[in-house]
């Protein structure tokens, strides 16, 4: 079993305690850590054989830090740093706040979306499980078609069918009318449901070829399809949580003010501002609220896959 899921297995419990850790692991500082760097973390943390971050020796606290924010922790390969938690948080909020400015071009606007939808899934696929599996007497790798066009395909496909509800709704100039906020409400949600759409494109070779799943001493016992589709909803649905509400609030917000008249119009900064600063807010709370490491049940997977063990708790790593 990697550190990083050694770590996950006996910390984070609780909601409480995961908030905190992901807080501690999505520090932007650490993102520029060099691979060097990154090496002596771990092998320092195998020879302490300290799994806590709460330890009191500040080197094991910054070599947990830099593990989980910048190694897989399901395949063990090195996150380029644009990828890690720490690029994640200021990027993606960036591109999602400028996701959100007003439509005025059909161009502009689909740009936009398609460098948002290319990074996210970017990011999905450098955090993604491990789909590597024993091959049989004969077997040869395939090279995954079917993912490759889902992979790519799908950042163009989502940022057009991003565009065009503000196309329609901005073709109908009826500003500050509630049926003008209706339509912004529904195409902030909507954001939410393409960026969900993301991950699932993405990670879509997880619910195909299964994930991994161990025993609670950490071995392999085997590829769950079962597992995979837990794991890559439950992402999604995170995923969708962390875009989809910020822009529901800073419509909701921008609609108020400006039938109060509180503010001068345009309010094209407030709007950017508020996207981009609950999406810092929502985002560790997004990947805290379920386990990295999750339970599944014996009677929830794959009868072939447990027929060879009694026990009745095994785990699947979720993916970021």
């Amino acid at each position: 079993m990697d550190l990083n899921l050694q770590f996950w297995r006996n910390e984070g419990q609780t909601f409480y305690e995961r908030l905190k850790q992901w807080i501690e692991i999505l520090d932007p500082f650490v993102v520029f850590t060099r691979e060097a760097d990154i090496n002596a973390s771990r092998d320092l943390l195998l020879n302490t054989g300290e799994n806590v971050m709460s330890s009191q020796d500040k080197k094991v606290r910054d070599a947990w830090k830099i593990s989980l924010s910048c190694v897989n922790s399901s395949t063990g390969d090195t996150i380029p740093f644009y990828f890690r938690g720490g690029g994640f948080v200021c990027i993606s909020a960036s591109l999602a706040a400028i996701a959100s400015l007003p439509y005025k071009t059909f161009f502009s606007s689909f740009s936009r979306q398609f460098v948002f939808h290319a990074y996210i899934g970017g990011f999905s696929l450098a955090n993604r499980n491990s789909v590597k599996r024993p091959l049989k007497n004969g077997e040869k790798n395939k090279f995954p078609w079917k993912q490759a066009f889902l992979s790519v395909g799908s950042t163009p496909g989502l940022a057009l069918i991003g565009t065009l509800p503000q196309y329609v709704i901005e073709s109908k100039k009826s500003l500050n009318t509630p049926g003008h906020f209706f339509s912004k409400f529904m195409a902030s949600a909507f954001f939410g449901v393409l960026c969900a759409c993301n991950v699932f494109a993405v990670r879509n070779w997880e619910r195909d070829n299964g994930i991994k799943v161990m025993h609670s001493t950490g071995e392999v016992i085997g590829m769950s399809q079962v597992a995979g589709k837990k794991a890559v909803r439950e992402t999604a649905l995170s995923r969708g949580i962390l875009f989809g509400v910020p822009m529901i609030i800073s419509e909701t917000t921008v609609y108020l003010i400006n039938r109060r008249r509180v503010l001068p119009q345009p309010s094209m900064f407030l709007r950017v501002f508020l996207v981009y600063f609950f999406c810092w807010l929502i985002l560790p709370i997004s990947f805290s609220w379920t386990p990295q490491l999750r339970e599944i049940k014996r009677n929830e997977l794959e009868p072939d896959l447990v027929s060879s063990t009694k026990e009745t708790t095994f785990f699947f790593y979720r993916g970021v």
